[in-house]
């Protein structure tokens, strides 16, 4: 994989998409997605806050930041572990392309080499049974009593690895502009409880809904 030539993205079709991010498979190595800022968001931005754009001294890839550090938070936990923590999307590194500054992670696959399906993927084809609700509140467990920072707990940012756990691919970090759970391990237990009855309840309604 070349690290040091910027990416073409630009023509490629996104293999996920959010408010803030982009995600394509990279062009060389189908392991890897490429995260890159949507410009639909840095165009939202932009035109509304002028703070946003002309103060903050790395723009729109503060969102880039705060998946960064909650990454480096788990390291520090464990220095000199081999392996990345099982629950969240190993970060690769920081390149260039012609769509800006991206992250590449390490892809959530299957067993055929697919994109890994979602947490919703499961729920809403009937494939969530007894070992995935297994699965799942182990992963929460460790959300609980982890010191990681989480902002969104929602089912499409839950993927399925076959070897039988929950990652998280997106949706880490605080998002406040003063990052007090950052400090506080009590708020931050007291919103991931918030966060883990809503994902509950999420679940709940696509059952329902199928």
């Amino acid at each position: 994989m070349d690290l040091i030539t910027p990416l073409e993205l630009a023509s490629l079709d996104p293999v996920g998409q959010g408010a803030q991010k982009l995600v394509f498979r990279h062009p060389d190595d189908p392991r890897v997605l490429v995260k890159v800022i949507n410009p639909r968001f840095i165009e939202r931005h932009d035109r509304r806050d002028a703070f946003y754009k002309k103060r903050r001294r790395i723009g729109h890839n503060r969102a880039f930041a705060r998946e960064m550090i909650e990454h480096l938070v788990v390291r520090a936990l464990h220095p000199g572990r081999l392996a990345s923590c099982p629950h969240i999307q190993n970060i690769l590194g920081v390149v260039d392309t012609d769509m800006g500054a991206a992250l590449l992670v390490e892809a959530v696959l299957d067993e055929h080499g697919d994109l890994a399906p979602t947490l919703r993927d499961l729920v809403e084809t009937k494939r969530y049974g007894r070992r995935e609700q297994e699965a799942l509140e182990t992963f929460l467990d460790w959300a609980l009593t982890s010191t990681v920072l989480i902002n969104d707990l929602s089912a499409d940012n839950l993927a399925w690895h076959p070897d039988g756990h929950f990652v998280m691919i997106d949706g880490l970090g605080d998002r406040a502009g003063i990052p007090i759970r950052a400090v506080s391990p009590w708020l931050n237990r007291l919103y991931k409880r918030k966060k883990i009855r809503q994902l509950r309840e999420e679940i709940a309604r696509l059952r329902n809904d199928g």
